[in-house]
């Protein structure tokens, strides 16, 4: 019974709170809306490419002259993914100083220079020849995002289409699969599991705000004088903070899912990754209300472990690991130490690649094991510091 009225004391004491409890609500949609129009709902981009072309063309015996360069624009430009979007977005410019000073400007992805003697290479290649290779030279930036892709298609392109005019085929055909899902995913799929992640990151004000008021306002102390036990409060706050973390969550997918996204896996696999998550926030919660005095202390100090959550675990920004050591095969970088690291990465497995529980094993161990010796080490910090001393 103490229990009972204890999970009521506490669901009421969050709805009393309602600005704090619907910024948590919306945090996590307001994120899933701002990252839809950054990145767009196509499947994929065009890269932004800008072709110069110098070619001359080559007059053939007995048909029209060759022109290669303008060719080879056409085939980028009708080259398209498998979803039929398509892969250039090409611009044509006459002056190579030009065209460079746009791709150091951000304006394109990369620049295609074609020469003068591309027709002319390829007509006596088909005829048997062997002249000097003609050199289609690319310029991007390494530091962009798109370059390489960019580059990598631009010159698959170029080569097909030598191969198919001259008639000469390499020794080595490539064929390229993808591993998961069945489905291309975009940039903002791609970003889902981490923004949902996010959302329940929040439990760590409202939770740490539920233990730290009880114990500022002295209400805690009340509480002990009824034979109150930590585990049926911590049991209580922890339910109360559940329940929160999954409409959170459930809100923050729902708006993901109206905007176009589509989850290729189990949407029960979802909730029960998102019930462990919720723990473990409240777990990293416990060890911060531990530490802090007042409500202005969670929203100051508590600010830096809110931060490290966010950045460090690899959804926001994709971060190089800091390898520690290596347990079996599998090498134990710094952010592992993060349960929220493992919750993106199931949740990414589990909507973006249809995977189940059973696949993402590790991953739940890793978040299990943290949250329980996280919350050992919060309810010992907390009990020793602040329920002992009210006693």
């Amino acid at each position: 019974m103490r229990l009972i009225a204890l999970l009521k004391k506490t669901a009421l004491e969050n709805l009393r709170d309602w600005k704090i409890l619907i910024l948590t609500l919306a945090f996590g949609p307001f994120f899933v809306v701002l990252m839809y129009f950054y990145l767009g709902e196509t499947t994929q981009a065009p890269y932004r490419v800008i072709v110069v072309n110098h070619d001359e063309g080559a007059a053939q015996t007995g048909g029209p002259t060759l022109y290669a360069g303008r060719e080879l624009i056409a085939e980028m430009m009708e080259a398209r993914y498998d979803s039929g979007s398509s892969v250039f977005e090409v611009q044509r410019e006459d002056e190579p100083g030009l065209a460079q000073r746009r791709l150091a400007d951000g304006a394109v992805d990369l620049v295609v220079e074609i020469p003068q003697e591309l027709s002319k290479v390829l007509l006596e290649y088909r005829q048997g020849k062997r002249p000097a290779p003609a050199v289609v030279k690319t310029y991007g930036n390494p530091a962009g995002a798109n370059y390489l892709m960019a580059a990598v298609w631009s010159d698959m392109i170029a080569y097909e289409y030598a191969a198919a005019l001259t008639g000469i085929s390499g020794p080595l055909e490539l064929e390229a699969s993808a591993v998961g899902g069945e489905q291309g995913l975009s940039d903002f799929d791609l970003y889902v599991p981490a923004l949902l992640t996010l959302s329940v990151i929040m439990l760590m004000f409202t939770a740490a705000a539920s233990l730290i008021k009880d114990k500022d306002k002295g209400t805690i102390v009340r509480l002990r004088l009824s034979n109150m036990t930590a585990v049926e409060w911590f049991s209580a706050v922890s339910l109360t903070q559940v329940v929160i973390g999954l409409l959170t969550l459930i809100v923050t997918f729902l708006t993901a899912a109206a905007l176009g996204y589509r989850a290729t896996g189990s949407l029960g696999a979802m909730l029960a990754v998102g019930v462990l998550t919720c723990l473990s926030i409240i777990a990293i919660s416990l060890v911060v209300a531990a530490c802090l005095r007042t409500i202005f202390d969670l929203l100051t100090i508590g600010c830096f472990p809110f931060f490290v959550l966010l950045f460090f675990s690899g959804g926001m920004f994709p971060l190089p690991p800091l390898r520690l050591f290596t347990v079996g095969t599998r090498p134990v970088s710094a952010n592992d130490f993060l349960p929220t690291t493992h919750a993106i990465s199931a949740l990414d497995k589990i909507l973006n690649h249809n995977a189940g529980l059973g696949d993402v094993g590790f991953e739940l161990a890793a978040m299990a094991t943290l949250t329980v010796l996280l919350f050992g080490l919060g309810a010992w910090l907390f009990t020793r510091r602040h329920l002992r001393a009210r006693s």
